[in-house]
């Protein structure tokens, strides 16, 4: 009893064992204030808690949306290999039978080779080549005039061209009928044949009964000799043309002839030629004019 009272005059306030209403009042408000803090950091822990349990819903959600996107992925790269693997087998496939291919064509190589070489000349000459006359045509004509128009460029030296034309074709094919009128272009082109002596001379069908000669390093009087054994060697031929004022089958000729220069083409040089063909025409025929 004794002890109990002495513990309790320890902790027992002076001045009669009462607390003051300042001092009960100081301590109220600090028990008050602690439960507000107390009721604060529940709230705090409240959201923490709801906050943390959304944001793992959340994460459940991408981990599971992820995992669906890999599976399929996975499933797509498993499909993708199958097809690869299919591609690589008709690959390897096609490369047995190549190899097969390559070796039977390697046996036979050399008769593949002439064969192909001759079928592809014979295909060039055809595509190049007047069916009528065996002369070259527009197109190989054209091959021509730039190939020599080039090459006279580079050396400096002169190109002529003769523009040739039949004098009366039309009544002649008229009076004796288009197999004679063909047989009349054939044999001037024979003619005109034997008048390249050179291997660049190039004789051409230009259309109708209208042809042209290319000569290349060949001035003016040179080409202008040509022109007239070509007259000449036709009118040896003594081919009978009533419709004509002379009796015979004659040709009229224009012949131009130019160094090759930067400032001029081709066009231009067969244009004069042509120019002067018509010129000789209208001086009455059988005739050449140049310039």
């Amino acid at each position: 009893m004794r002890t109990e009272i002495a513990l309790a005059g320890k902790s027992a306030p002076k001045l009669g064992g009462m607390e003051s209403e300042s001092d009960l009042q100081r301590r109220l408000a600090e028990l008050q204030q602690r439960l507000r803090e107390l009721e604060q950091q529940n709230s705090d822990l409240e959201i923490a808690l709801e906050t943390a349990i959304e944001h793992g819903d959340a994460i459940d959600r991408e981990i599971s949306a992820t995992n669906r996107r890999l599976v399929g992925e996975i499933a797509e790269r498993v499909r993708a290999e199958a097809r690869l693997e299919r591609l690589l087998e008709a690959l390897r496939q096609q490369k047995a039978d190549l190899e097969i291919l390559v070796a039977t064509v390697s046996e036979h190589s050399d008769g593949i080779d002439a064969d192909w070489l001759r079928r592809y000349a014979e295909a060039e000459t055809t595509a190049l080549t007047d069916e009528l006359t065996g002369l070259a045509n527009r197109r190989g004509l054209n091959l021509a005039l730039d190939r020599s128009w080039r090459r006279c460029l580079r050396t400096g030296s002169s190109l002529a061209l003769l523009m040739i034309d039949i004098d009366y074709f039309k009544s002649y094919n008229d009076a004796h009928g288009h197999l004679a009128g063909d047989k009349c272009l054939g044999l001037l082109a024979q003619i005109l044949k034997r008048a390249c002596g050179r291997p660049d001379d190039l004789a051409a069908r230009y259309g109708g009964e209208e042809f042209v000669l290319v000569l290349p390093e060949t001035d003016l009087p040179g080409a202008c000799r040509v022109a007239e054994r070509i007259q000449k060697e036709l009118t040896a031929c003594a081919l009978p043309h009533p419709g004509s004022g002379f009796g015979l089958l004659t040709i009229s000729v224009g012949v131009s002839a130019r160094v090759p220069s930067a400032e001029h083409d081709v066009a231009a040089l067969l244009a004069e030629a042509d120019r002067l063909l018509y010129v000789a025409k209208r001086e009455g025929r059988n005739t050449l004019r140049s310039a």
